[in-house]
């Protein structure tokens, strides 16, 4: 097991104990060119506006995406509450697409409609995205790296597929943070990002749903 793998492990062993999370192994995935350079794009820009505690931060984000099914045989690479930190029971997606609306009065349907689709299976990511902060993609089938820099990291993020409006100018991504970092709670947080007239993906709003020990918005 790699530097950054034997992290992921310890630190899902532990929480695994609290019966809160659980690490799963990698079920099936779609192929990972479905995710497209847009998607990528997106998260970016979120995980690129993440504000570490501290400097030179070591973050590593798992390859495969969350999904919105529940239990062992979902796909999601960890699973909170038995399910992948999207949803809690008893939520549904139509529920978690009410909440989101009434945050975001002006939400497109279509955004929705395209993000729920998406997130009923995982997808394998490639190591594309951009950030200001060191990171590592890590998953079943990923080479990790034994660098000493790795034996540490201070979090893991696990994403969804992101969904858009037709016209590409709104999109909604789900982030849970796996945080090992100390007074840092790990937590789950829907964004909404709008395309400014730059052409560049910027957040627009942020729903947190999920918190270490407290219960869903």
């Amino acid at each position: 097991m790699r530097g950054g793998q034997r992290a992921l492990a310890a630190f899902c062993a532990s929480v695994l104990c609290a019966g809160l999370f659980a690490r799963i192994g990698s079920g099936q995935v779609s192929k990972s060119d479905e995710v497209s350079d847009e998607e990528y794009r997106v998260y970016s820009a979120v995980l690129n506006d993440v504000a570490f505690p501290k400097e030179n931060p070591h973050a590593l984000i798992f390859g495969d995406t969350l999904n919105f099914r529940c239990g062992e045989d979902s796909g999601n690479p960890i699973l909170v509450n038995g399910c992948s930190g999207m949803i809690v029971p008893p939520d549904t997606p139509a529920k978690i697409g009410e909440l989101l609306r009434q945050k975001w009065s002006n939400l497109a349907e279509p955004t929705w409609t395209d993000f729920e689709k998406k997130n009923m299976e995982s997808a394998r990511l490639r190591d594309s995205i951009v950030t200001s902060w060191k990171h590592m993609v890590v998953g079943q089938d990923i080479r990790g790296d034994d660098a000493k820099e790795w034996e540490s990291p201070d979090c893991t993020f696990y994403v969804s597929r992101v969904g858009f409006d037709p016209q590409k100018a709104e999109a909604i991504v789900f982030v849970f943070l796996a945080s090992y970092m100390d007074n840092v709670p790990s937590s789950g947080n829907y964004f909404r990002l709008r395309l400014n007239k730059a052409k560049a993906w910027r957040p627009d709003g942020r729903v947190q749903y999920f918190v270490r020990d407290k219960e869903p918005n």
